[in-house]
């Protein structure tokens, strides 16, 4: 059997399963788990694996692709149903994750100018300083195993010297060493509890110093100053741990500090200064930022070593394709709502620059996009944690009713959005206030003068004792729209209709013309 192309994976699981010992059993077996490409091999001695009276043990090893929480039971599942399917007479006696192999320690050396030899103090002082943040580096590196040790690097000195890859030769008269600035990390069977310990302490540090700049920008009261004291009593930790991989000048290792945390407070300050800081409001932006966060990494999670990654070249394209079709016609289509069900005007006899169809369109179409995202994370989350075959199902269910709700309620913010605006336009002409525009449909409130004695309208007669609206004209037709309450509660019967040369409109301001 030809094996199948494996895709992408992050983890690797590896199985005891016992199979009929039967060697046509063990063949097929053994070709169809080949099949997958997994890696399939008889037990060894070393293995000390014990299989019941009639059983022979093969080692299984599946690649799974998502979190290490699910990853053995996807491959046990994976497995124990490939094995229903072909009818296979196994079971699985025995599953472990493989950890990956853990980092080995590496140390960076950076190749630097040295300091003139002629430099009084304060120049080398300050060439001490600009070669600990890399301001004298010619842009040549190496890496040594192991950790940093006075004889690594004299060993990394010699190396350099005794060769020239190209350009301009280490010179140790004119050239040193540095090693590269940044945390320390660790490695060995320690090192997930100390990334945990160091997650959370950066967690607060962040929480500390935004909350102290939410302060600082929210207060009026001259006390509101003693919440710089938080950031500045950790400004020199933080530049301590920043700066602990080669511990530079003290001045910049407080440079350093003051830099992370002055950043995140000030962060916090412009939250503060701009935004609602009651309660509420900052558990409301709070949670917005988590479920940008959750969306992003459900994203990154659904898009990343996919189909849509590996044909994003062309798919992309065949997805913008149609939006400058789409955007105009949604556009039109709720200036026509607009007018003609909200004010009985026709949407043709009101002039509308066609760039406003677009602009009319962004709002509903972005809502759909991020309710189509938000769709696209929950799938990712859902492949990140490998949910199972029968879940998956229900999964693709929810996530077609989803869309559909979705587009029903972009709809449906569409429509309010136009409804709101009409109420508003409508207020504001009932006030006599000057009406507010709508993406390119301005009403403007006016006073009707008739030029003739008679005066032939539609749906009159004219209303010349009180402002009314009229919208910007297309050709000899005017239309105009009258706020009395007494034309009733359906206010397409608003409307009236005159020709252009039977009227003069004069811009009004008040209620009474």
């Amino acid at each position: 059997m030809t094996p199948e192309p494996q895709g992408p994976y992050n983890r690797r699981v590896r199985l005891v399963v016992e199979v009929r010992d039967d060697q046509d059993e063990l063949e097929l077996a053994t070709g169809v788990l080949a099949a997958q490409g997994w890696g399939v091999r008889p037990a060894r001695n070393g293995d000390s694996v014990t299989v019941d009276d009639g059983y022979a043990a093969l080692v299984v090893e599946i690649p799974v692709h998502g979190s290490r929480w699910t990853a053995r039971p996807t491959a046990v599942e994976r497995l124990t149903s490939l094995a229903g399917r072909r009818k296979l007479d196994l079971w699985v006696r025995e599953s472990k994750l493989i950890p990956p192999k853990p980092a080995e320690w590496q140390t960076t050396y950076h190749v630097h100018r040295k300091a003139p030899q002629d430099a009084g103090p304060v120049l080398r002082r300050l060439a001490e300083h600009w070669i600990a943040v890399g301001g004298l580096d010619v842009r040549h590196t190496l890496h040594l195993r192991g950790e940093h040790s006075d004889e690594q690097r004299d060993r990394a000195l010699a190396e350099l010297a005794a060769r020239n890859i190209g350009g301009p030769p280490f010179d140790p008269d004119t050239h040193d060493i540095r090693r590269a600035m940044g945390p320390r990390t660790g490695t060995g069977s320690a090192a997930p509890h100390r990334d945990a310990g160091l997650i959370a302490v950066v967690c607060a540090t962040v929480l500390v110093c935004v909350a102290s700049g939410v302060v600082l920008g929210a207060l009026a009261s001259p006390w509101r100053l003693a919440a710089v004291l938080v950031p500045a009593a950790i400004c020199w930790p933080v530049g301590a741990w920043m700066t602990s991989n080669a511990p530079p000048p003290k001045l910049v290792r407080l440079g350093c500090g003051v830099i992370l945390t002055g950043a995140m407070t000030f962060v916090g300050w412009m939250w503060g200064r701009s935004a609602d800081t009651d309660l509420s409001g900052l558990l409301t932006g709070l949670g917005m930022v988590l479920g940008i966060g959750l969306t992003l990494f459900g994203l990154w999670y659904a898009l990343s070593a996919s189909w849509f990654s590996r044909n994003v070249q062309w798919f992309l394209p065949v997805l913008a394709a149609p939006l400058p079709f789409v955007m105009p016609w949604v556009g039109a289509f709720l200036h026509a709502v607009y007018l003609e069900e909200l004010f009985g005007v026709p949407a043709g006899a009101v002039h509308v620059g066609f760039y406003w169809q677009y602009a009319v369109a962004f709002r509903p179409l972005a809502v759909a996009v991020a309710f189509v995202l938000v769709l696209v994370a929950l799938a990712g989350w859902a492949r990140h944690f490998n949910v199972q075959a029968p879940v998956s199902g229900f999964f693709r269910l929810m996530l077609v009713l989803a869309g559909i709700v979705a587009v029903l309620t972009v709809v449906q913010i569409s429509l309010d959005d136009l409804d709101k605006a009409a109420d508003r336009t409508m207020n504001a002409a009932a006030e006599g206030r000057r009406p507010p525009a709508y993406f390119g449909i301005r009403p403007e409130l006016v006073c009707v003068e008739p030029v003739g004695d008679k005066t032939p309208v539609i749906n009159g007669p004219v209303p010349t004792g009180h402002p009314v609206l009229s919208f910007q004209a297309s050709g000899d037709t005017v239309w105009l729209w009258d706020p009395a309450p007494a034309r009733g509660e359906d206010t397409t019967r608003h409307a009236l209709r005159v020709r252009a040369e039977d009227v003069a409109l004069v811009r009004a301001e008040g209620r009474r013309c």
